[in-house]
């Protein structure tokens, strides 16, 4: 039997701050932004035990809503040997698709409805109030 990699410890140390920035978010892009982020820091922490460094950006992985598994690596990050491992041998994948669940349902919400998500950015004053 082989060993499985847990990374359910940083999931939940992420998942109430992650929960309410989906929860403040007021557009779309600010729920790519807040995803990306919380996704971030969640690869600095799985990585952190790794001799081979990587400095992760903010180009390396994206919300894919609609898609599956809902999110995408950079070409770079994907190449990245030491991801690739901790892919394949633990529960990250799984963690990062449920992150990208939640985003990807906030995403999917704030979409539909366009003047909600003016009336928040403009307050009265902007397109929405026209």
């Amino acid at each position: 039997m082989t060993r499985m990699a847990s990374f359910t410890k940083i999931e939940n140390e992420l998942t109430p701050k992650f929960r309410e920035s989906m929860g403040l978010a007021e557009s779309t892009a600010d729920v790519q932004k807040f995803f990306v982020y919380s996704m971030l820091e969640l690869l600095n922490g799985v990585l952190a035990g790794h001799s081979e460094a990587l400095d992760l950006f903010y180009e390396d992985i994206a919300l894919a809503p609609g898609e599956t598994p809902g999110y995408v690596f950079s070409p770079r990050l994907a190449g990245h040997q030491p991801l690739a491992a901790e892919l394949r041998d633990s529960d990250l994948p799984a963690i990062l698709a449920r992150f990208a669940e939640v985003a990807g349902n906030r995403y999917d919400y704030l979409r539909k409805k366009p003047a909600k998500t003016e009336a928040k950015m403009y307050h009265g004053t902007g397109r929405a109030a026209r």
